[in-house]
């Protein structure tokens, strides 16, 4: 096939492989499970074959070579004619490797082979047969900076239907999703600001315009945030393969659980998930769950069980992982950072077992002697910690010794566009999203009371702690007397933020904080208003003391 031609069909190729490639690993997973489980064996001679018909069509000989010899093993095992055995399953493990990692040089259109002869020789001797090979592939070398395959990410497809629905979906280009998404944030902006124009012409007409025009813009800021929305099973797929191998590889049980895969959080999100969640599972795996001997020691079964919990609520998506291992003891970890000078001894007879667990958080802290090549308790942990609130996401640490430990990352389910409260305080004014608000109660000075040195509100018999923002931020506040406290829910418990007066409530595009203002504690971003005036957007969870 002519070059021109080779790379006008290599994306597709390379779209529908990924595909292929992740329902060979999960039917090969399912497989080990159970050696005599028909369904797997058909998909996955059903996989073998289409690759190799696909590689074949592209001329990408050695795919094709490969994806054959394991048709005949494939062949052989649905048969009947052989069982299968967990060599076999490994051979097959090691096909989907090698697969992979020649896809990635056909993706980056780089010569990059590996030697697939001694692969080749494993499939002949399962099926017995001493053909002679039909290309010598043994002098090819492999040329790979791909130092461990358990490091790698893949970026996810924006789509991926059955074959029933495929007429029915189109492949885009992620580039042109995020040009669209940036687009429809500028018509967010620019709308914003036509408001403000009809407002001081008062034209019937420009009013009556623009109302339709804002029908509009909401229904297209729709569509376009939907095709940016991407289940999470996406990335959590590529975990049990993970799970499966390091168990083995430190001859550990077990068992891994996914609830929630079918939960959508934006494209990009995912993208940025998958390191903080590797990091997560390969502690879990290695630090967290014991070996069997000594789980059953402790009156536990010998496998060990870890969850990954996806959950949706109100505008956030909140991903878990469990594990019911050794867990970790917030005395041990206190005492480990006072003997680094982390913290004093003083300062840490006032810190909740919250704020003890988060110290793991700190770089390079461990509570573990040995560290291990796979992770450490704690090693990575600063990592996780900062990816996740860089896309202004929350985590949350807990755990209990001897009976496991639970880390939970509470992330936006977008990070382009969102309804927000504009409020003020003195001349500042600020955006609350509105997903965090639960309501929004007048205030009058007389109805603020003080317990304990503390502003609490009485609101309908329930008493409601009160945050100033002007005492945060170090602003001056107006004198006025009526003032509003916005009621904020989180760990079941409300919180009052008080403000000065509401503006308005609108669409605002989120533009991420950088260089020094990334590091800006109370915020997590900032938005453009219609008059050009850049507005902070609050971080409740961080101003409530979450």
């Amino acid at each position: 096939m002519p070059e021109e031609d080779l790379s006008q069909f290599r994306d597709i190729f390379i779209s529908e492989a990924k595909e292929n490639l992740t329902r060979l690993n999960i039917c090969l997973l399912e497989l080990e499970k159970n050696f005599k489980d028909k369904a797997s064996l058909n998909e996955i001679f059903r996989v073998a074959h289409t690759l190799k018909g696909m590689a074949a069509t592209m001329g990408f000989d050695i795919v094709a070579e490969l994806t054959h010899e394991m048709e005949e093993v494939l062949d052989i095992l649905r048969k009947g004619e052989k069982g299968a055995s967990a060599d076999t399953i490994d051979t097959l493990f090691s096909c989907f490797d090698t697969l992979e990692l020649l896809l990635e040089g056909i993706a980056k259109n780089e010569q990059k082979f590996i030697s697939i002869a001694p692969l080749i020789e494993k499939l002949r001797q399962i099926t017995e047969t001493k053909n002679d090979f039909k290309t010598d592939y043994s002098k090819k070398e492999i040329v790979s900076d791909k130092t461990e395959i358990l490091n790698k990410t893949n970026e996810p497809e924006v789509m991926t239907k059955s074959s029933k629905t495929k007429a029915q979906t189109v492949r885009v280009k992620i580039e042109h999703l995020d040009k669209l998404m940036n687009l429809v944030g500028e018509i967010v902006i620019n709308k914003a600001r036509l408001t403000q124009i009809a407002n001081r012409c008062k034209d019937l007409n420009l009013e009556s315009t623009l109302s339709q025009f804002d029908r509009i813009s909401v229904e297209l800021q729709e569509e376009v945030l939907k095709t940016r929305m991407v289940p999470v099973g996406h990335v959590f797929e590529r975990y049990p393969r993970m799970i499966r191998d390091l168990s083995k590889r430190l001859n550990k049980e077990i068992e891994f659980q996914m609830v929630g895969s079918d939960i959508e959080i934006d494209r990009t999100l995912l993208e940025e998930i998958n390191e903080p969640l590797v990091h997560l599972l390969r502690n879990a795996i290695d630090h967290g769950i014991e070996m069997p001997e000594k789980r059953k020691e402790a009156g536990k079964t010998g496998a060990g069980t870890i969850k990954l919990i996806a959950k949706k609520e109100r505008g956030f998506c909140t991903i878990e992982i469990q594990d019911d291992g050794k867990g970790m003891s917030s005395e041990e970890i206190k005492n480990k950072a006072i003997e680094k000078g982390l913290i004093s001894e003083n300062s840490s007879n006032q810190m909740t077992e919250s704020e003890i667990l988060e110290l793991i958080c700190f770089p390079g802290f461990s509570t573990v002697d040995k560290v291990t090549d796979i992770s450490g308790r704690g090693v990575g942990m600063d990592v996780v910690k900062s990816l996740v609130e860089s896309f202004n996401g929350k985590l949350d640490i807990r755990s209990k010794k001897n009976e496991g430990s639970s880390f939970t990352m509470r992330l936006p389910l977008t990070l382009a566009i969102i309804q927000a409260l504009l409020v003020s305080v003195g001349s500042e004014i600020y955006a609350i999203p509105l997903v965090n608000i639960n309501e929004i109660a007048p205030v009058d000075q007389a109805d603020i009371k003080t317990i304990g040195k503390k502003e609490v509100l009485l609101l309908r018999n329930e008493v409601i702690p009160l945050i100033r923002i002007k005492n945060i931020f170090d602003c001056k506040g107006s004198d006025s007397k009526q003032k509003h406290a916005i009621i904020i829910e989180q760990n079941d418990e409300k919180i009052g933020i008080m403000i000065d007066e509401i503006i308005s409530q609108q669409e605002i595009v989120i533009k991420t904080l950088t260089d020094l203002l990334k590091y800006s504690r109370y915020f997590s971003g900032a938005t453009i208003l219609g008059d050009g005036r850049v507005v902070l957007i609050i971080d409740t969870l961080t101003v409530c003391g979450g």
